[in-house]
């Protein structure tokens, strides 16, 4: 991974306008003027629009990996291993636009798409071992069918890019938060 200040800016200034305004309506110009970069130094690092995305999104999952990881090695009490998912999702998901959901999940002239499965594949493979150890340590039910769990989740987050369910939300970072609550902590009530 190369730490160039220019690289670097164009990385940050694309996940901003990506985050904002999806990755459809994004172009390389926009990009380029909001970085203060020219296209000839864009091209230097990234062979277009995607491979930008690709970088970008490969960071951010690489990061969050590392942090999942991280949480399942730390060993502290459930509530805490909870809030942590908890902070780690919503940091990720900080200023995302339901345009950019939108395009992750229904992109296949990309190929975002089949990417964005991809990593998510390895992303829930993570944290079913989390659950894993939860059943082990009996703070998830030891009857939790976790590869069903999974991909139920899966199939709830898909339903993220529906007009519908954006709708009901002034803000896409609480639809995803929303999600995430359901997911960790049910219908109960909580502290």
């Amino acid at each position: 991974m190369e730490s160039n200040p220019k690289r670097t800016q164009i990385l940050s200034t694309g996940k901003e306008l990506f985050w904002k305004f999806g990755f459809r309506r994004v172009t390389i110009e926009e990009i380029c003027r909001e970085a203060g970069v020219s296209k000839m130094t864009f091209y230097k690092f990234f062979s277009n629009k995607k491979d930008l995305a690709i970088t970008m999104l490969d960071e951010l999952f690489s990061e969050s990996l590392r942090q999942i990881r991280k949480i399942q090695d730390d060993h502290v009490s459930p509530d805490e291993t909870f809030k942590k998912l908890l902070h780690l999702k919503s940091e990720g998901s900080k200023g995302i636009s339901g345009d950019f959901i939108k395009d992750l999940y229904s992109d296949t002239d990309e190929g975002l798409k089949s990417y964005f499965e991809e990593k998510g594949q390895i992303m829930f493979a993570e944290i079913a071992k989390v659950y894993a150890r939860g059943q082990e340590e009996g703070w998830v039910r030891k009857d939790l069918h976790i590869p069903f769990f999974m991909n139920y989740l899966q199939r709830v987050t898909e339903l993220l890019t529906e007009d519908q369910m954006l709708s009901f939300f002034d803000d896409p970072q609480d639809m995803i938060m929303e999600v995430t609550n359901l997911f960790i902590y049910g219908i109960s009530p909580r502290n």
